[in-house]
């Protein structure tokens, strides 16, 4: 797993720096998924980019005319584990997007234990994309979510960035 070190700075308040341990992207297989929307809600993409030994081996993007972030980062979540379960071998799939993360590795299921409501019964947004990455999670043990600082210099992440704003400018060309 990428090392991640928080770093304090000695100088005026800011914020935290993070040095990234670049190598762990040079072996295995990665897939690196994304989402944008501008504005949002508005037009979105999704972005996909598949990494294998350090270089990168399929990619894909897409978008919708009328959408939110949130949607667009599951959308790429979605993606990437159907490609990660395409290729058929252990793969670390990394998103930027905690909410992606967060719900696909803590909060799911306990939605789906509750019949997808959130805990106070109230109602899950987003519950299609959900389900569709339960469905796409199941027999997918070989397939390990992790979250990685957005715009912090992770050429996977930076790749599935920029696919995802192909995707939204594909959106606003329909």
């Amino acid at each position: 797993m990428a090392k991640w070190r928080k770093c304090r700075r000695t100088g005026p308040a800011g914020p935290a720096r993070y040095e990234i341990d670049h190598t762990v992207f040079e072996s295995g297989l990665h897939v690196f998924a994304d989402g944008a929307c501008e504005p949002n809600p508005g037009p979105g993409g999704w972005g996909v980019a598949v990494y294998r030994e350090g270089v990168e081996v399929a990619s894909d993007h897409g978008g919708d005319a009328d959408t939110t972030n949130n949607r667009m980062e599951l959308t790429g979540l979605l993606k990437g584990i159907e490609a990660a379960k395409a290729l058929g071998a252990p793969a670390i799939l990394w998103c930027d997007s905690q909410y992606a993360v967060k719900g696909a590795n803590e909060w799911m299921h306990n939605w789906k234990k509750q019949g997808w409501k959130k805990p106070g019964n109230d109602e899950l947004k987003n519950i299609e994309l959900w389900q569709s990455i339960d469905v796409a999670l199941s027999g997918a043990d070989q397939i390990i979510i992790r979250w990685c600082k957005g715009h912090a210099g992770i050429a996977g992440n930076e790749r599935a960035d920029e696919l995802s704003n192909l995707g939204l400018a594909s959106a606003l060309q329909i």
